[in-house]
């Protein structure tokens, strides 16, 4: 029986070790996708105690509460809607706050005791090793010594934001942001700290989801952020080329896209204006109608991104907010989604012909949450250079998911070519999931050789893991 999270953690053969420790387990971080708070790494004011830095931001964590009976108000009872946490007085002072943390901490330290087989299991401990030095399992038993040492631990100042990026090497970083943001706060973080380049993501959800409510008022603050006058989509397409130019300007080198449903069917300008004027006025689309304006905002942002220098990030397959009854109660982002069950094939290869078609330097990266869909979405970005099957996302970051993502990937393409890993986080203590990553990735290398499917030239396949780990995505989405 081997101990539990010792040095050789999944790693099954002397050459998976041999690659994990000697050329992946010092390699620095390149997040290329997260929804960390540029603001917090700004301020880096101390996180405050465990709960604090383990579970305010963590959907993850949430469901794991909400699904094993945990009362909500120890779940996001601390959050608003908007997902800010509430301050001490409005949770009733100093002291009633302490006692509430301590106990959603034991109420998740209890949740993680049903949790074999769950990553959150694996996440939380590795959090534990590797920022607070503490190796043994999290248990009721000692749960006060472990939350009374990692609070000391936070309170100190290199536990703030900064100082966690910086003990896990992160050297770059992608936050996810609106086109209408100031960035405000990524310019006074590249005003006074050079350890870690923040790059903020260039997201028009808003302006690509004519169905929403919000789509109307969106338009509208968008054409008075450009101060033009829109007469047409083209302009409206014109003014976000713009706000690109913005981004980029504040070190942005990526934008990021949900498709939650069908978002291509065949159309012409003439209708797709039309389409749009349509929603602008608060009008419902109806599904053909939404089809065709997606498809053509997506295909025309594409090729802005190539002419100007973005990698096109394209994720497919949430369905948010299934819960009416708790997104009423909490909001958005709290543990409600799921996945989407919905044949997009033809619609991505579309969308892909007409960008690369039209700009061959294309650059996307493409992430699927329906496991059902990794063949068909690994063979699809292996028809375009520069196209490449993203990481395993959300509820396929696992230890399961992440080994057949990678096998997926090693099939269709080059598995040397591979980006590496992201956190997907809005948590600073998210890193180890990069750890995780690479000892998966050294595993399953390392049991090819094992089992004689590949030769043991171990300086050329350490180069090749220490690429994936964290050159190769620097290649790409710095090129």
């Amino acid at each position: 029986m081997k101990a539990f999270l010792d040095d050789d953690f999944i790693l099954q053969s002397q050459a998976a070790k041999t690659l994990y420790h000697k050329y992946a387990e010092n390699q620095p971080i390149f997040d290329f996708h997260n929804h960390l708070s540029p603001q917090e790494i700004f301020e880096n004011k101390p996180l405050g105690n465990l709960a604090n830095a383990w579970l305010d931001h963590d959907h993850y964590k949430w469901r794991a509460m909400r699904a094993a009976g945990v009362d909500e108000n120890l779940i996001t009872g601390h959050i608003r809607k908007d997902g800010s946490v509430k301050s001490d007085e409005e949770r009733g002072g100093a002291a009633a706050v302490a006692s509430a943390d301590y106990e959603r901490y034991l109420a998740f330290v209890r949740t993680l005791q049903l949790c074999p087989g769950n990553p959150l299991y694996h996440w939380s401990h590795l959090e534990l090793a590797r920022y607070f030095g503490i190796t043994e399992a999290v248990t009721e038993a000692n749960a006060r010594e472990v939350w009374d040492k990692c609070n000391a631990l936070l309170a100190k100042p290199d536990y703030a934001p900064r100082g966690l990026l910086q003990k896990l090497g992160v050297r770059e970083l992608c936050t996810t942001d609106d086109p209408l943001d100031s960035l405000e706060w990524h310019k006074k973080i590249a005003g006074d700290w050079k350890d870690c380049k923040v790059r903020p993501s260039f997201r028009p959800d808003l302006a690509l989801n004519a169905e929403s409510p919000a789509f109307p008022e969106y338009i509208s603050r968008l054409q008075q952020m450009d101060g033009t006058q829109f007469k047409s989509l083209a302009d409206m397409i014109e003014a976000l080329g713009r706000r690109m130019d913005f981004f980029k300007q504040n070190g942005s080198v990526v934008s990021d896209h949900s498709l939650e449903n069908d978002f291509y069917l065949p159309t012409n300008y003439d209708d797709v204006n039309y389409i749009f004027e349509k929603a602008w006025i608060g009008k419902k689309l109806r599904p053909d109608e939404l089809a065709k304006y997606k498809g053509w905002v997506l295909i025309e942002l594409g090729k802005l991104y190539a002419q100007k220098g973005f990698v096109m990030q394209i994720h497919i397959g949430a369905l948010r907010d299934n819960n009416a009854a708790m997104f009423n109660l909490a909001g958005k982002n709290i543990g409600e989604d799921s996945l989407n069950d919905f044949n997009f094939a033809q619609q991505l290869s579309a969308v892909l012909n007409a960008i690369y078609s039209a700009e061959p330097a294309a650059r996307t990266i493409l992430y699927n949450l329906n496991p059902k869909d990794n063949e068909a979405l690994a063979t699809m970005a292996a028809n375009f250079r520069n196209c490449q099957f993203g990481p395993a996302w959300w509820f396929n970051d696992h230890k399961d998911g992440i080994e057949e993502q990678i096998r997926v990937y090693s099939r269709t393409a080059p598995l040397g070519s591979y980006v590496g890993m992201l956190t997907d986080s809005r948590s600073f203590l998210s890193y180890p999931r990069h750890e995780y990553f690479r000892r998966i990735l050294c595993n399953f290398v390392g049991g090819l050789v094992e089992n004689g499917e590949f030769p043991w030239h171990e300086e050329a396949l350490g180069k090749l893991v220490q690429n994936i780990c964290y050159q190769n995505a620097v290649d790409f989405f710095l090129k």
